[in-house]
């Protein structure tokens, strides 16, 4: 068995309250966070350019973790998507494609291995559409981690609150780990007022959280969450 702390954090391309694109208030949170694996969404990263334009890369040197990035939204040079940072060794990706005709997102998937304790994790950023958000969740998502034989971990930026359709939905197969919240805070966005949860970090049936956390800052407009999960060797 394997026990991991995961947070999931919209870093809005390292664009604080402030307005300004600052990396390094991004990696003092996740540093002051001590986590085994990151979800992170809007992460930008632009090929040959190093620092505040190449996130996902220079956030794991850092932070000295792994890391895998499946782009979103294409730029004119580079592009922002989903990147997933691990302790552990990652072991295979796969970019999933959320199609809509309007709002194409992504979600990215990662198999990590943890000392012999294997697992998948799930890092998404759902659409404003409420339509494509459940059929993306329902008939591409949920069908993948269910015929997965490891344990899987779903996160990252839903853009719904748990009374909407699609996050009761998904409260029917997995298991919202806020229901472990130990801290203080109950909402993510906007991360200067917060008012609304769309935040998530989710278990399957074959692991277990123990403590789940909303973290103050300002250097996203998204506060990040964290949870401590109990992994069981398969």
């Amino acid at each position: 068995m394997a026990v991991i702390k995961v947070a999931s954090y919209n870093i809005r391309r390292a664009i604080g309250n402030d307005g300004r694109k600052d990396l390094k208030q991004i990696h003092q949170v996740l540093d002051e966070l001590a986590v085994d694996i990151i979800a992170l969404q809007e992460v930008e990263m632009v090929p040959g350019v190093v620092g505040v334009s190449r996130q996902a890369h220079a956030l794991a040197g850092l932070l000295k973790m792994n890391y895998a990035y499946g782009p979103v939204h294409r730029l004119k040079f580079g592009s922002v998507g989903n990147a997933i940072l691990s302790k552990y060794p990652i072991v295979k990706e796969i970019k999933h494609i959320l199609p809509d005709s309007r709002d194409e997102r992504g979600c990215l998937q990662a198999e990590i291995d943890a000392s012999g304790t294997r697992f998948s994790i799930f890092n998404m950023h759902l659409g404003l559409n409420q339509v494509s958000r459940y059929r993306h969740l329902k008939y591409i998502i949920l069908p993948i981690m269910q015929a997965s034989s490891i344990p899987t971990i779903l996160a990252g930026d839903m853009n719904a609150t748990p009374a909407m359709r699609e996050m009761r939905m998904l409260s029917d197969y997995l298991h919202d780990t806020f229901q472990h919240n130990a801290g203080l805070h109950g909402n993510t966005y906007p991360s200067d007022a917060p008012r609304v949860r769309i935040d998530y970090i989710f278990t399957d049936d074959k692991s277990r959280c123990s403590s789940f956390n909303i973290i103050k800052s300002q250097a996203s407009d998204h506060l990040p969450v964290t949870a401590i999960i109990k992994i069981p060797a398969v």
